[in-house]
């Protein structure tokens, strides 16, 4: 079963950073240093997130290799989303019947004029990214996390053909 809340003695913080590492750290991302970048990252970002990367992170350094990291050529989206999916499955096992609910949304990303790579959303006027995503969840309503997603701009041609 999918719990964040394993060890009652652990404070509300390391419970956090348990849950993160045990999701993370199967995540293949060519070196073992890069995991555990990425599990710091999340880390980082979990315990403040309201805050900016550099307000985030607890050093420059770690501010500036979370920006190589999300930089990398090494380093691809789906690498970290399959880290994610392979843990979600193995929590699907675990039950009978699991309930696989989709939905499509947009990333608006219209007055991030210097942005590349976005595309046309529902509006001609509007720029950014659609996504798709199949979330899991149990018949009584625990999350087990996504198995699926895309992530896609659309150019003019396909906007117009829809």
């Amino acid at each position: 079963m999918f719990c964040l809340y394993e060890d009652p003695e652990a404070s509300q913080s390391q419970q956090m950073e348990q849950w993160i590492t045990q999701e993370l750290e199967r995540t293949k991302l060519g070196d073992s240093r890069r995991t555990k970048r990425l599990i710091k990252i999340v880390e980082n970002l979990s315990a403040k997130p309201e805050a900016s990367v550099p307000q985030a992170s607890e050093t420059w350094a770690q501010t500036k290799a979370t920006y190589d990291f999300w930089d990398s050529p090494y380093i691809k989206p789906s690498m970290i989303r399959q880290g994610h999916i392979d843990a979600t499955v193995e929590r699907i096992i675990q039950h009978r019947v699991v309930l696989a609910i989709q939905d499509t949304t947009e990333l608006n990303y219209t007055s991030h004029k210097a942005l590349s790579g976005t595309g046309y959303l529902d509006s001609f006027y509007a720029k950014g990214l659609k996504v798709h995503s199949v979330f899991t969840v149990s018949p009584q309503g625990i999350p087990l996390g996504i198995i699926e997603q895309d992530v896609w701009s659309r150019n003019e041609e396909e906007h117009w053909n829809c």
